[in-house]
């Protein structure tokens, strides 16, 4: 059907747009800054930076919302309380995403007092920053356990349904599930952020094949049967 293909090129911009806003933040926006020991110094020296990864992740964060709107006609047909469940999980991953891009700003309005105050206070600016910084670190590994909760429903009705490749769908279960291996390694002091980045190529790697699949050819085609699951 003419609808699916264009239901799943949509998708597939959406999809592009989301990875490289992913790509931009976590790679040249606010990881290289955040993620380093004086980060209370570079963060108040960065600030356009700073301000530009928050509204990137929110925009992000909208765009998974958009995309389970999108699919939750579809989706319906194969459960609709599948449908539902990813819905939900994506509203509850951007109120997640507020409070880590809330978390980020605080700690710029943390290093720029920083900065502009005397050397005596110098402690309890670095332990307060450590608190903000523990926080933040919480509430941004929440938010990607929430965004696991979504994942593994949207590649298991793309594989349901056969809206694309099963291979993709297979792949994409499997960078979900390496995906969650990481986050847990990190959360429990197991792993390093090396080994966390690592499991997360996998998954990073099909959304971006999946995006380009669906730009070039869409949804399957083929007329979709409601059933039950």
């Amino acid at each position: 059907m003419k609808s699916n293909k264009k239901t799943g090129r949509i998708l597939g911009v959406l999809l592009l747009i989301h990875f490289i806003l992913g790509v931009l933040i976590n790679q040249f926006l606010l990881g290289p800054i955040i993620f380093t020991s004086d980060f209370l110094t570079n963060v108040s020296t960065n600030t356009t930076q700073i301000i530009l990864s928050v509204l990137l992740g929110l925009i992000g964060s909208a765009l998974s919302v958009g995309m389970a709107v999108l699919l939750l006609p579809m989706f319906k047909k194969c459960s609709k309380g599948i449908a539902f469940w990813y819905l939900s999980f994506s509203i509850i991953g951007f109120t997640m995403s507020l409070i880590d891009n809330t978390g980020v700003l605080s700690i710029l309005s943390l290093s720029q007092e920083f900065v502009k105050s005397e050397t005596t206070n110098v402690n309890y600016f670095e332990n307060l920053g450590a608190l903000l910084y523990a926080t933040r670190w919480w509430t941004h590994y929440l938010d990607m356990l929430i965004a696991i909760f979504a994942l593994p429903v949207f590649y298991y009705v793309l594989y349901n349904l056969k809206l694309v490749p099963r291979f993709i769908s297979i792949w994409g279960l499997i960078g979900v599930a390496l995906m969650l291996t990481g986050i847990l390694l990190t959360i429990f002091d197991q792993g390093t952020h090396d080994t966390e980045m690592m499991l997360l190529v996998p998954l990073g790697l099909n959304r971006l094949f999946l995006a380009i699949w669906l730009l070039t050819k869409g949804f399957n085609s083929s007329e979709i049967a409601e059933k039950p699951l």
